[in-house]
């Protein structure tokens, strides 16, 4: 028998009951908003197949009803409605009650229209998203991924280019992100993580967040790319720098920024070059598409590394951090895998499709097509709302309840089909590389009384802003 353990969120007092009524078109205005607390999961009702039909299955712990419909889909909270035509996955107001929402969505209408950011879909049942994913003809990830576009001078190989282009970029650097390439890394990462948890144990606390999570993901993508670990954070600076600069259209400030980086990285190359090492970095420098047989341009280099710098860090952060809140305050599941180790592979598996690090990911329509009986035109953009799948009842049982082992667990976290994470291997490593050390060394932190983790609002990044624990000596 799984042991089943409960970390449901759904809002089950007056403070968080007021946030959902103020859930309105326009977003509050909070600088962050608390992490819901627990209470019954979401009572799913009949989905309707006909737009026009109506269910009423908001939180009723909340006194709030859901009135919906595909479009537009009402969200009755007595003074203030939201349509669907309203929904922005970016409000800061979203954040505390994220999934509530999601499931409102996928029992009423799995694929809706909004009209923020210039127009979009989003795809929020398992099904819907899967197709999209696995569709890279009708849906295309060529003209970004994100939802406002952003404005970038390189374009981010793989993820960016459909198939044919994109399996030639992909070849590049695949064989280092098998699942036993990365296990060669294996060592290098224990004695990090290890070494790191002693240095906090000893202080008697830390923040798991900013001084642990964030730690260990950027030093990894420098050991897979072997570049020296204490040269880790400039990437992240860097990067953070390219982001602040396409939010703006800043076009010279990331010309400013991509310079640096490719003078860097050619004094790196060399280096590795002259000492013959076989890494991502000298992979990607000597690497040549397949078909015409050209080398990358300056710019492919720039995109696929900077790729692999977004993609593997943040993201790992957040499900680190996560991973590590489930284990402090899930009931039974930091005992469970102390007894039996075996299962901590399911239970990352678990966390990450519990509270996925990704909230969605976009493409666009390439052409024509039916989406779950929703009509979709050339041009449209559609956001996979890969958060919303993983909760979806048609495909998981018990959706909303934490199951460790969860025998049959599906998730998109990483995605699916062609556009799959290359990364996928390296992730799963430092998380249950970060398990099991914690489990070691530190089994009975506990979290620092009355502090109640923040979701970071306005972000497609699910993540916690904090995390502060004490250990006991």
């Amino acid at each position: 028998m799984p042991l089943v353990l409960w970390a449901a969120a759904s809002p089950a007092n007056a403070e968080l009951a007021a946030r959902v009524a103020g859930l309105t078109s326009s977003g509050c205005h909070a600088t962050s908003t608390c992490l819901p607390v627990p209470g019954s999961p979401h009572t799913r009702e009949n989905r309707p197949r006909r737009s026009t039909m109506q269910v009423r299955s908001w939180s009723r712990s909340a006194g709030h009803d859901l009135t919906s419909a595909c479009r537009p889909t009402d969200l009755d909270r007595g003074a203030t409605r939201m349509t669907a035509n309203q929904f922005d996955h970016l409000d800061p107001g979203l954040a505390p009650v994220m999934n509530e929402v999601f499931a409102a969505f996928r029992s009423n209408c799995p694929v809706a229209h909004s009209d923020r950011h210039g127009g979009f879909w989003s795809a929020f049942s398992h099904g819907a998203v899967r197709s999209t994913a696995l569709d890279t003809r009708g849906f295309s990830s060529a003209a970004g991924i994100a939802i406002p576009p952003v404005t970038q001078d390189v374009v981010m190989a793989p993820m960016q280019y459909d198939p044919p282009e994109h399996a030639a970029f992909r070849a590049i650097i695949q064989k280092h992100f098998t699942r036993a390439a990365v296990a060669k890394h294996e060592a290098a990462l224990r004695e990090l993580v290890g070494r790191r948890l002693s240095a906090l144990a000893a202080e008697g606390g830390a923040d798991l967040v900013s001084e642990f999570a964030a730690v260990i993901p950027p030093i990894a993508f420098a050991e897979v790319m072997g570049l020296p670990h204490e040269d880790a954070q400039l990437f992240v600076s860097w990067t953070n720098e390219l982001f602040a600069a396409a939010v703006m259209g800043d076009l010279a400030g990331q010309q400013r920024t991509f310079g640096i980086i490719a003078s860097y990285l050619q004094t790196e190359i060399d280096r590795q070059r002259r000492a013959g090492a076989d890494t991502v970095t000298t992979a990607i420098a000597d690497g040549r598409l397949d078909g015409d047989g050209r080398a990358l341009t300056q710019g492919e280099q720039l995109g696929m590394i900077l790729l692999l710098v977004l993609a593997g860090h943040e993201t790992t952060v957040a499900g680190i951090a996560t991973m590590l809140y489930c284990l402090a305050t899930v009931d039974g599941l930091r005992e469970k895998v102390v007894e039996r180790p075996d299962l901590i592979g399911k239970m990352v598996d678990e966390s990450l499709r519990f509270e996925s690090p990704v909230i969605g990911i976009a493409r666009t329509v390439g052409q024509d097509a039916e989406l779950a009986g929703q009509s979709l035109h050339a041009g449209e953009r559609v956001l996979m709302v890969l958060s919303s799948a993983n909760r979806d009842p048609e495909v998981f049982d018990r959706p909303d309840e934490f199951v460790c082992p969860r025998d049959r667990n599906p998730h998109l976290t990483f995605g699916t089909g062609v556009h799959r994470c290359v990364g996928e291997h390296l992730s799963l490593l430092e998380m249950r590389v970060v398990a099991e050390e914690v489990l070691r060394l530190v089994p009975d932190f506990t979290l620092v009384e009355g502090h109640r983790p923040r979701w970071v609002p306005g972000r497609l990044v699910r993540s916690l802003d904090s995390l502060p624990v004490t250990f006991e000596r």
